[in-house]
């Protein structure tokens, strides 16, 4: 597969909101430009012709997730909380599908567990997410080690369906068996694509779970160390302005499958 143009067979470019469409800053405003590119590639692709679609993912809940839908002009899919639903839009309706994994005790779960957290740590939960519970923390911030390790404990304890996904300021415990790779599973599912025919954007070693799955891969400069080393394409500019970068190269066919990092000038 080495050498083969990205342009040809890309059926859609799945990106990660956090870290790639947006800056590491709680509350920036999103780069006009790369709304406008988006809303363009989305626009044309229903137009007809072989032009991709764009498509999100993120850990964020439903509701920011479909606010954001429509400012990009998102009709095929979207993925919220880490893979636990998908959004589609067919026919300007609104589809819900929630990973059957789910289990029908996560909220009493999730309420027990923000509790014991809160009496515990005097931590609150990231409001309004109903399938990951989410902690947020500053960055480095030396209490998400001591943390996790006792939310760890507690799942483990009570042999609950859950695990532990944390980085340099969350903490996440999303139910077992999902993540963002079996979102991405439904919605081609869902959508009736070949997951081969997908490029994916990502900043983070946890983007490796949808990642994994594609044809071609690339990350903005700000990706994490390990996911450097395992994609296509590199970036040399960060957050928004490198997959402003990503996608003009993957719509020109600039981006090469490699199996290895590459860094284009």
């Amino acid at each position: 597969m080495t050498g083969r143009k990205a342009k040809k067979g890309i059926r859609g470019i799945y990106v990660d909101f956090d870290g790639c469409l947006s800056s590491a800053v709680p509350g920036d405003a999103l780069d006009i430009d790369l709304v406008h590119l988006i809303r363009e590639i989305n626009q044309k692709a229903r137009a007809g012709g072989r032009a991709p679609f764009v498509a999100i993912n993120s850990g964020r809940p439903e509701s920011f997730i479909e606010a954001h839908a429509q400012a990009f002009d998102i009709k095929e899919f979207c993925v919220f909380e880490n893979g636990a639903g998908i959004f589609r839009f067919p026919a300007n309706a609104i589809e819900m599908y929630i990973d059957p994994r789910i289990p029908a005790s996560i909220h009493e779960d999730f309420l027990a567990m923000a509790h014991v957290i809160r009496k515990r740590f005097g931590l609150e939960r990231q409001p309004n997410k109903d399938y990951n519970l989410t902690y947020l923390f500053p960055e480095h911030d030396p209490r998400i080690a001591d943390v996790a390790g006792f939310i760890n404990d507690y799942i483990n304890e009570r042999r609950l369906p859950y695990y532990i996904d944390s980085g340099i300021n969350f903490i996440n415990v999303i139910t077992a068996g999902t993540d963002k790779g079996t979102g991405m599973r439904l919605a081609a599912k869902k959508g009736g694509f070949d997951l081969s025919s997908m490029a994916g954007i990502g900043d983070s070693d946890s983007d490796l779970a949808f990642m994994d799955l594609y044809g071609v891969t690339a990350c903005p400069s700000n990706g994490s160390p390990g996911l450097k080393v395992k994609v296509d394409y590199v970036s040399p500019f960060a957050y928004a302005k490198g997959s402003i970068d990503i996608i003009t190269r993957l719509l020109d066919g600039s981006i090469e499958r490699h199996g290895q990092s590459t860094r284009l000038s």
